[in-house]
């Protein structure tokens, strides 16, 4: 994948599973919920990643690497937003000046 995210490269996988890796040697399977635009302007990208992982996935913030079929291995540094019935919920924040 390109160095460069985009809100776009995302969005097409929206309900695609990722591989969170954590710990020694423990994984937790996330599913990306949605990707929101965060009022970007012509001069700044910003949008944000919302993931659900399971009751037992870890509740710390912290960069996280995450494996997925088409996009690859990202290092991405989440933040739980919630937990709840159906799991927990962290979000990543993109945020970058257009060149």
């Amino acid at each position: 994948m390109t160095d460069i995210f985009t809100l776009e490269s995302f969005s097409e996988h929206t309900n695609t599973q990722f591989l969170m890796h954590y710990g020694q040697s423990q994984t937790a399977e996330l599913k990306l919920e949605s990707v929101n635009d965060l009022d970007s302007t012509p001069r700044q990208i910003q949008f944000s990643l919302v993931f659900l992982g399971p009751l037992d996935a870890p509740i710390y913030q912290g960069v996280y690497r995450l494996d997925h079929e088409k996009l690859g291995t990202l290092d991405l540094f989440l933040v739980p937003i919630g937990k709840d019935k159906d799991g927990v919920r962290y979000e990543a924040i993109f945020n970058r000046f257009v060149e």
